[in-house]
C-alpha cells in the first residue's frame, strides 16, 4: 500500500506520490479512466490532481478532466476517501496574452469546478499560473477570502517563480494568514537542457539550484509536476525512438550519468527505473509528492513501489541541483 504523510501545515493526509489526470479524455477514455481511478485507490492512493483546463485546450472536450473525476467520485461514492487538488485562473489558449489571475476568474474557475466536481468545496486549490504585474498580497488576499467562505480548505501556487512565493510567505507572516501551503512548478530527475523544454510554454516555471536551495531552508512542500521526464529513462533504456523534443529536452550528459545509476540501482534492488525516478523525488529533505500520470493500471505498481522506497542520501545529493 502507498505511504501517506500529513502535508506541512495542513490537517491532509496524503499519498505521497499524487495520481495526474491531465490525460483523462484527451488520451484515455472515460472507462480506462475509472479503472485507474479504481486501482489507484485499491493500492492505497487518495492524492489525484485536475485543473479546470484539462481538455480546454481541446475545443469540444471542455474540462474533460474534471467531469471524469466529478461522475466518478459520485458513482464510486469516493467524497470522504480522495483528496482532489484542482487548478484554476490558467490563460484562455484563444488568448494566451490576457491573464487570467484576476478574482472575477478565478471565482468563475473555481464555480465550474466546483460544480463539475460535485462538491461544496476544494481541499487544495491550486493557481496554475501567476501574473508578475499584479501585487502578489492582492492574491493571496483573493485567496484568504475563498477559504473564509468555506469554497477551499488550503491553497497553493503553480508557475511562480522564486521571489513570488518569498514575497507572499512574508506577507502571509506579517498579517497571520494561512498564506501557501505549497509550490507546483516543474522538477523531476532528469534535468532539463536551458530553453529545451518539451513544453516551450513560457509561462512554466522549472526547479533550479536557487530554487531548491530555498525549499531546503523553508521546508516548504513542492509537488512537482512532470515528474517522470515524460519517461525520458524508460525510453532511453528501452532503446525507443526518442523524438526531436524528448532529446531537445533532455539528452546531455548529466542525465546519461544519471541513467548509468539507475541502472545500477535497478541491479541492486530489482526496482523499475521509473519508481526508482519518482523515488528519488519522495526522497528529498523536504516534502516532495510528486504527480504522475499512467495510463494503463498496471503501471501504478510503480507508484506503490517509489512511495516507500528508501534510498542512500548520497544518491540524492549527487544528482540535486
Amino acid at each position: 500500500m502507498m505511504k501517506k504523510l500529513i502535508l506541512k501545515e495542513t490537517d491532509l493526509d496524503l499519498s505521497n506520490v499524487c495520481l495526474g489526470t491531465a490525460n483523462f479524455g484527451e488520451k484515455l477514455t472515460k472507462e480506462q479512466a475509472y479503472e485507474i481511478l479504481d486501482t489507484y485507490v485499491a493500492v492505497g492512493g487518495n492524492f489525484i490532481d485536475s485543473a479546470n483546463v484539462y481538455c480546454k485546450w481541446i475545443e469540444e472536450l471542455g474540462n474533460c478532466s474534471e467531469q471524469y473525476l466529478g461522475s466518478w467520485l459520485r458513482d464510486r461514492k469516493a467524497y470522504n476517501k480522495i483528496v482532489i487538488a484542482t487548478k484554476g485562473g490558467h490563460y484562455d489558449f484563444k488568448a494566451p496574452e490576457i491573464s487570467r489571475v484576476r478574482e472575477e476568474t478565478i471565482r468563475a474557475d473555481l464555480e465550474e469546478s466546483l460544480q463539475t466536481l460535485g462538491v461544496d468545496h476544494i481541499d487544495f486549490y491550486w493557481l496554475h499560473r501567476d501574473d508578475e504585474s499584479v501585487d502578489i498580497t492582492e492574491i493571496v488576499d483573493i485567496m484568504e477570502s475563498l477559504v473564509k467562505e468555506g469554497k477551499i480548505r488550503y491553497y497553493g501556487a503553480s508557475n511562480y517563480k522564486q521571489y513570488r512565493i518569498e514575497q507572499a510567505v512574508s506577507y502571509a507572516e506579517e498579517k497571520g494568514l494561512q498564506g501557501f501551503t505549497a509550490v507546483s512548478n516543474q522538477w523531476s530527475m532528469a534535468r532539463v537542457n536551458p530553453g529545451g523544454n518539451m513544453n516551450q510554454d513560457p509561462s512554466l516555471v522549472l526547479m533550479d539550484s536557487d530554487y531548491y536551495q530555498w525549499h531546503k531552508r523553508s521546508k516548504m512542500p513542492i509537488i512537482p509536476f512532470s515528474s517522470s521526464a515524460h519517461g525520458f529513462f524508460d525510453k532511453l533504456d528501452r532503446k525507443l525512438k526518442m523524438a526531436e523534443d524528448m532529446k531537445r529536452a533532455y539528452m546531455n550528459q548529466d542525465n546519461l550519468e544519471m541513467y548509468q545509476t539507475l541502472c545500477k540501482l535497478r541491479k541492486e534492488t530489482g526496482v523499475s527505473l521509473y519508481a526508482l525516478s519518482i523515488a528519488w523525488l519522495t526522497n528529498q529533505p523536504f516534502q516532495t509528492l510528486p504527480v504522475a500520470a499512467v495510463s494503463r493500471p498496471e503501471q501504478l505498481d510503480d507508484f506503490v513501489v517509489a512511495s516507500s522506497l528508501k534510498l542512500e542520501k548520497d544518491v540524492i545529493e549527487k544528482y540535486s541541483l
